[in-house]
């Protein structure tokens, strides 16, 4: 692990800090070139709301780097039980394995 995803890492659990809601499956993150990849799964019953509270989370994040820093926000469904793809950094993950079979 590399000095910038442990910054990346960092930065995102305290952007995430009072603002999961039950839907949300997970937060992955990846730094790409001078990219960040934000991906947030949620589960079907998840509102724009949700999403929204996300995308706060996500400017919290990027606003800890420089301006040549570019953002990709992939915010979408993935009903329990589907699997899920992860981005490098898991950073959230919802407990579920005692619920579905």
């Amino acid at each position: 692990m590399t000095a910038e995803d442990n910054k990346l890492i960092l930065s995102s659990i305290r952007a995430l800090q009072g603002e999961i809601t039950s839907s949300l499956r997970s937060v992955s993150v990846e730094l790409r070139e001078k990219k960040i990849v934000w991906q947030c799964l949620f589960d079907s019953d998840a509102t724009e709301d949700d999403f929204e509270l996300m995308s706060v989370a996500c400017a919290e994040v990027i606003a800890d780097y420089d301006w040549g820093y570019g953002l990709e926000e992939i915010i979408k469904y993935v009903p329990a039980p589907e699997d899920m793809k992860h981005l490098k950094n898991l950073i959230y993950l919802r407990h579920e394995q005692n619920y579905y079979k």
